[in-house]
């Protein structure tokens, strides 16, 4: 049944990858708007579990007590989504993206420490790799990638959010598949990605309403790329830990995360690399490994 896992654990960092594509692609090119073309983003991947839950069962349930874990979520959701938009608009691709793995540590320490998951010297070991891999990819090791003048306090404080964000994310929706025996999990989504978009459409419309049309016209693709990515991504993200621990998958994603990140930076937006990152992704490959073992 592990198997099953791993394969989805892929499949999760593939439309990891192609939502981020999209969302850098919309960035680069429209600069501006990002409230709504996340409130587009946030409507589609919002349908999507509208639509799956309709094919699966045969109505929605919502339990009361499960409505304010939504209502937090959702806000959660919120400043994911537009923290994550605008780390890719003023920052390097693949930087914004390992640095976005960070986020998934949050879930390894609360399947050790609170649910107390079976791990064993491999576990501890790849974790340990993928702190290695995460800290070596981060290193530069030369001056160029500081003359580009990517990085900036901005872009620290919006990668942060996100990975802070989605971190109490990953662990709420793990908490409710525990406390409701994994029963109503596209529910706990549609209340948290469908009040995202009631929140970035609102304040969208304040704020950016002068660029309405122009998302309209040019950012709905974009929308339901990113949207539909990101409503599977989530889907297939709360299938895994029903066939391997929390503390395993969390470091899995990342590993698997940091192998394509690389491969995508490099291909799509020929970001450079130092000797030091490129030993990263080696040990992220590795560590992968050892936590499959």
């Amino acid at each position: 049944m592990e198997a099953i896992g791993y394969i989805l654990v892929l499949i999760f960092a593939l439309l990891n990858i192609g939502e981020s594509v999209v969302v850098k692609a919309y960035a680069n090119r429209y600069q501006s708007g990002g409230m709504i073309m996340n409130a587009v983003i946030a409507l589609f991947s919002f349908s999507f579990f509208v639509i799956t839950d309709i094919v699966q069962t045969d109505g929605f349930y919502f339990p009361s007590e499960m409505i304010p874990m939504g209502l937090v979520n959702c806000v959660l959701y919120a400043v994911g989504f537009y923290s994550a938009f605008l780390a890719f608009k003023v920052g390097p691709y693949g930087l914004t993206r390992l640095i976005s793995n960070f986020s998934l540590l949050f879930t390894v320490f609360y399947g050790i420490i609170v649910l107390d998951e079976p791990r064993t010297g491999f576990t501890y070991a790849g974790i340990v790799l993928i702190f290695a891999a995460l800290f070596l990819m981060n290193y530069t090791g030369n001056k160029e990638k500081a003359e580009e003048g990517k990085i900036s306090l901005k872009w620290i404080v919006y990668i942060a959010v996100t990975v802070v964000s989605n971190g109490f994310i990953s662990i709420l929706g793990r908490v409710q598949q525990i406390k409701f025996e994994n029963a109503c999990t596209n529910e706990f989504l549609m209340i948290s990605i469908g009040g995202s978009f009631v929140l970035l459409a609102i304040i969208g419309l304040i704020i950016d309403r002068d660029k309405l049309k122009s998302v309209l016209t040019h950012g709905t693709l974009y929308g339901l790329g990113a949207g539909l990515c990101n409503g599977a991504k989530n889907f297939v993200s709360l299938l895994v830990f029903l066939f391997v621990p929390m503390s395993t998958v969390s470091p899995m994603k990342i590993g698997v995360g940091i192998a394509l990140t690389f491969v995508v930076s490099k291909i799509f937006y020929k970001e450079k690399y130092s000797v030091f990152q490129i030993i990263g992704v080696i040990s992220g490959a590795v560590a992968v490994v050892m936590l499959s073992v």
